[in-house]
Formats: structure tokens, sequence, C-alpha cells
């Protein structure tokens, strides 16, 4: 078998290794429709775009243009982070609502699936949120499926770091402030995808405070160098909670 067939079918299998774990979970990935189309992007109607992007066919040129532009920004803002781009994900962007809740919907503009796979709205299509996307996947990407899976780097780092990555406004005070902080960091941050993902509905802080942590933590020990030798010791085998502490 083609060198390209095996890691398509590793990919499939992946997917649905994730299936299987997300479910014991509680999360019902057996019925995420998003999982079978980054496995086959044209059976939900999607077009390839370029290489491996897809996109809702009826998505117009200004559009298009606008997603191309957005993804090589986001993109590269991943790139000058982490040193480079280790993960290949299949995008599958939307023009239209109706797609978007075709895919399974929710209230984000924009989902990543492990290291696999992206799906964005129609207002994903967007630098930040791209580069969001992309870091969760590159991270994921650096410590392996397993420890994705098993939770074992908590939500709060993973969204904060990504928040911090993509430079996202919305969570940022201006770069002339000592940490960029938007909110006090009070109270515990969910460890958990899902209990993230409950909480992000109610508490409109929540990504500030993630971004405000790991950024402090960061700056009390030794910057960017310090998330990328704490990602790099959880691929490893250390425990988060001995390769990171709290300066506070």
């Amino acid at each position: 078998m083609k060198a390209s067939g095996v890691k398509r079918w590793s990919g499939i299998v992946a997917l649905i290794l994730i299936g299987l774990i997300g479910t014991a979970q509680g999360i019902v990935f057996s019925v995420q429709p998003t999982l079978a189309a980054l496995v086959c992007p044209s059976c939900f109607g999607f077009e390839q775009f370029s290489d491996r992007v897809y996109v809702e066919p009826t998505m117009p040129k200004p559009m298009r243009e606008k997603l191309r532009q957005s993804l090589q920004e986001g993109v590269a803002k991943v790139v000058a982070y982490y040193g480079g781009l280790h993960s290949s994900p299949i995008v599958l962007a939307c023009a239209s609502e109706s797609c978007w809740q075709r895919l399974g919907g929710s209230g984000a503009q924009g989902i990543s699936y492990a290291s696999f796979g992206i799906r964005l709205s129609p207002q994903g299509i967007d630098p930040v949120i791209i580069a969001h996307e992309y870091s969760h996947i590159e991270l994921h990407q650096h410590i392996g499926l397993l420890n994705f899976t098993t939770g074992t780097i908590p939500a709060w780092f993973d969204e904060g770091l990504a928040v911090i990555v993509s430079d996202d406004p919305r969570y940022s005070k201006v770069k002339t402030a000592t940490d960029r902080c938007e909110a006090t960091l009070g109270g515990d941050l969910p460890e958990g995808q899902m209990a993230w993902t409950r909480a992000a509905g109610t508490e409109h802080d929540l990504y500030a405070r993630a971004r405000c942590r790991v950024a402090r933590w960061m700056n009390a020990n030794g910057g960017k160098a310090a998330a990328l030798t704490l990602i790099q010791k959880v691929a490893e085998g250390v425990a988060f909670s001995d390769a990171y502490w709290d300066p506070d």
C-alpha cells in the first residue's frame, strides 16, 4: 500500500478510536456527523478547495478568497509559535448556516477534532479563529492521540494557549499591558473538555481567565519556551502536574 493510503487509513482508524473513547467519556461522537465528513468530505457534499481543505460547493468566490487568506494568516501564527507545523488536518468550511447545522451545529465558530480535523462556520472563516483551532490541532499532534483522549493536558491550558497563539483581541488587553490579562483569575477552571464546553456557555470571561492563567505562568517560567517544554514533557510521559506549577 502507498504511503498516502496508509496515512488515510491510519487517520480513519484514529477517528474511530476517538469516537469510541469519546463515547466512553460521555461525548457522543458516535452520532457526530463531522467525524464521518472528515473521513469522506465528498460524501457530505463538500468539494476540494486545496490540499486537505474542503468547502461547501455554494461558497461564493469572495468567500473562497477570504478563506484562502485567513488560512494563510492563521496557520502562519501557529507556525511562528510552534516553530513549524507538524499536523496536517482536514478542514471543512461551511458557507451557510444550514451546512453548519448539518455537521452538528454548536455556538462555536470553529471546532477542532484531535489532530485530524477542523470545521469552520461561515463566521469562523477568520485568521484568529483558524489560528485558535490550529493551535489545538498542533498541541494534540505533539502530545499524541492517547494523551489527548485521556485528557492529559487540562482543557483550560489547551484553550488558554490557543487564545495566546491566535492573539485573540476579545480576550486580551492591548499589547502595552504587562500580562495583557483581560480578567481576574478567580476560581477554578474546568479540567475536562465536556466541563469546559458547559462552562463556556454561561461564563463569558472563561477564555480570558484561561489565557491569563497560562500567560502569567509562562511569564514566570521563561515565556513561550516554557509552554513548548511542558508540551514536550507531557509527550514524553511526564504528568502535567509535574511539568506545570502555578506561580500564584
